[in-house]
């Protein structure tokens, strides 16, 4: 018989949904996923229920928003989860981060109980542990009460290991989208008169998008190329001030149309001055659309090969940026070249490959 795992995490996110399906076919029908949300103010992500195959529970109640990183981050005030793994009678609770009371609860509730706690940690040592002593010592903690860590690949692992992990009981979980659908190639695509970059994401500082922004008016690409910006967000307004000949916002897009667009661009533009991972070189991976990828993600350091599979810039760095965008205008071919190289990283990070990862850490 499987062993009953309970997952808790903190809303229901559609690219997750694969993953959790092909895991609860690992446990043979015993997952029980805990969302601690429906969803939350930052996204606009639309509930595919029909596509759930997994059990599930909302917990609710109530959330509010506090600043962090120049934009916003949900905090939430459930009802105790811990009388719902203690009905459940669960012989694992796999724990999706720590910046919520959840994965302290069922910390407890699994050290009184004598089962399995599992934490599924993506944040990425980039430049070393950030000066927190207060929240690395409480992270530290965890780390000594956890059985085991799921991580998206290397970054998060050195990140665990930093805090005190036990290098075997990290498992590689590789973070992945719904490839299936990122994958199809829309129909009637129109080919580009000029090359085109895109971004994805939200418009707050961490994203970067006023380095690319300063980047490209000052590249030799600056009116031979469009820039597309898909998302929304605070700065908006500020990043408008900023456009110069050839840039587009688009607002915030339905999945369709940011398939139609990842289909359709030459490449990816993922400034980021910090990003845990970052789920859209994922999504242009599947579509075959590479990346100039910000060092400071965590998915760039574990997935991006400079030169091979895309292109790596400095994070925060104008200078960076704008050197590959001289690059791209001086040899217009590089996209293309780059293409089979996306490509790959897809096949590599699949809701099965997830699934098998996460599946090893709750045995």
């Amino acid at each position: 018989m499987s062993r009953r795992v309970a997952l808790i995490t903190e809303v229901i996110a559609p690219y997750r949904i694969p993953v959790f399906n092909a895991l609860d076919e690992l446990l043979r029908g015993s997952l029980h996923v805990f969302f601690i949300s429906e969803t939350e103010a930052r996204r606009n992500w639309p509930v595919y229920r029909d596509e759930i195959r997994f059990r599930y529970d909302v917990l609710g109640g109530f959330r509010f928003n506090v600043p962090y990183r120049g934009d916003s981050q949900p905090v939430y005030l459930a009802p105790p989860v811990v009388a719902r793994l203690e009905r459940g009678g669960f012989d694992c609770v796999l724990v999706g981060g720590w910046n919520h009371l959840e994965c302290y609860q069922a910390l407890a509730w699994s050290r009184a109980r004598r089962r399995r706690f599992v934490l599924w940690s993506e944040t990425a040592l980039v430049r070393g542990l950030p000066h927190r002593p207060v929240r690395n010592a409480l992270k530290r903690a965890v780390v000594r009460a956890a059985s085991a860590f799921a991580v998206p690949g290397p970054s998060a692992g050195d990140y665990l290991r930093a805090l005190g992990a036990v290098p075997d009981r990290i498992f590689e979980a590789p973070n992945a989208v719904d490839n299936a659908f990122w994958a199809v190639r829309p129909p009637n695509l129109q080919a580009q008169p000029r090359p085109l970059l895109l971004f994805v994401g939200r418009l707050v500082e961490s994203k970067g998008v006023d380095v690319a922004l300063r980047a490209f008016a000052t590249s030799q690409l600056a009116g031979k190329a469009g820039f597309l910006v898909a998302g929304d967000g605070p700065m908006r307004s500020e990043l408008e001030a900023l456009a110069t000949s050839g840039v587009v916002f688009l607002g915030a897009l339905d999945r369709e149309e940011l398939r139609r667009l990842y289909h359709s661009a030459d490449l990816l533009v993922f400034p980021s001055r910090y990003d845990p991972w970052g789920l859209v070189l994922n999504e242009a991976a599947c579509a075959g659309l590479p990346a100039i990828a910000s060092d400071g993600a965590g998915a760039t350091r574990d997935m991006i090969r400079d030169g091979d599979n895309g292109l790596v810039v400095e994070a925060g760095s104008v200078e960076s940026l704008r050197a590959v965008f001289d690059h791209l205008a001086a040899d217009p071919e590089l996209s293309r070249r780059l293409r089979p190289g996306a490509a790959e990283i897809a096949h590599a990070h699949t809701p099965d490959a997830c699934a098998a990862g996460l599946h090893a850490s709750v045995s």
